[in-house]
């Protein structure tokens, strides 16, 4: 029998500073939204996170005031935001296979992204009176559509181990939280290192009390990284250390 191994999916390098990152599981879509450095301007990203191929590669639109809200059957949303408030009136809708511009609406405020329809309020109100706004084409409809949408493979996030380390990680140098989740039959382990005066993660794979596999995911890390990774399906989903490209490993 093979030894077990963590298999690399993709790694996929961006220009800019990853900011944000959306999925949709239905059609197997990551949105991605990274920030000029110097600027602050976002670009849109979106790919098959099954395999690491690109649709759109950091396509540019509109200014620093302006992020990625969702997506949905192959459209990006992306909003409008205040200097001092998250709701200000602007929404656009990109198509996540050819980076072109759908339809903008420049008189709502996102609330939601609920399935195929957008929640949105009239810039002139300031509570209440909230409308759907069709996802294809930016109309306003009166047909509530929101549970069309099929579901995905849900979006795992791990959880903090409170308990001790198991006995089969007694062995590794952690430093700080431990975070776990499961994978199909596997459980999959993460934290921090200290190494010399960076940090590193380490990622281990367990079946009951055997470890099938670790690996040094993450190092060369200035600070302790606040969230490690996320898991879909038997996909785990990691931003690297210059926060300039995400990894994906096969459990």
């Amino acid at each position: 029998m093979d030894k077990y191994t963590l298999k690399t999916v993709f790694r996929k390098s961006f220009l800019r500073l990853i900011w944000r990152i959306e999925v949709d599981t239905a059609s197997g879509l990551l949105a991605v939204e990274t920030r000029e450095d110097r600027t602050g301007n976002p670009s849109f990203s979106a790919l098959d996170y099954r395999t690491g191929t690109s649709c759109i590669h950091e396509i540019p639109y509109a200014d620093r005031n302006w992020t990625l809200a969702g997506i949905a059957d192959g459209k990006l949303v992306v909003k409008a935001f205040g200097q001092n408030s998250p709701e200000s009136a602007g929404i656009a809708c990109i198509d996540a296979h050819n980076g072109e511009v759908v339809w903008e609406q420049h008189s709502y405020v996102l609330l939601a992204l609920q399935g195929s329809q957008l929640i949105v309020r009239h810039r002139n109100y300031a509570g209440g009176f909230e409308q759907r706004l069709d996802l294809h084409t930016g109309d306003l409809t009166q047909i509530n559509n929101s549970a069309d949408k099929p579901a995905g493979p849900e979006i795992v996030l791990p959880k903090r181990h409170i308990a001790d380390p198991p006995v089969f990680l007694q062995r590794y140098r952690i430093h700080g939280d431990v975070f776990q989740c499961t994978v199909g039959l596997n459980e999959v382990w993460a934290f921090h290192e200290r190494e010399h005066q960076t940090y590193q993660v380490r990622m281990v794979i367990s079946n009951g009390l055997s470890v099938l596999d670790d690996n040094v995911v993450m190092e060369g890390l200035t600070k302790m990284a606040p969230e490690l990774f996320f898991a879909i399906a038997d996909q785990l989903f990691l931003i690297g250390d210059t926060k300039r490209e995400i990894v994906s490993y096969l459990v």
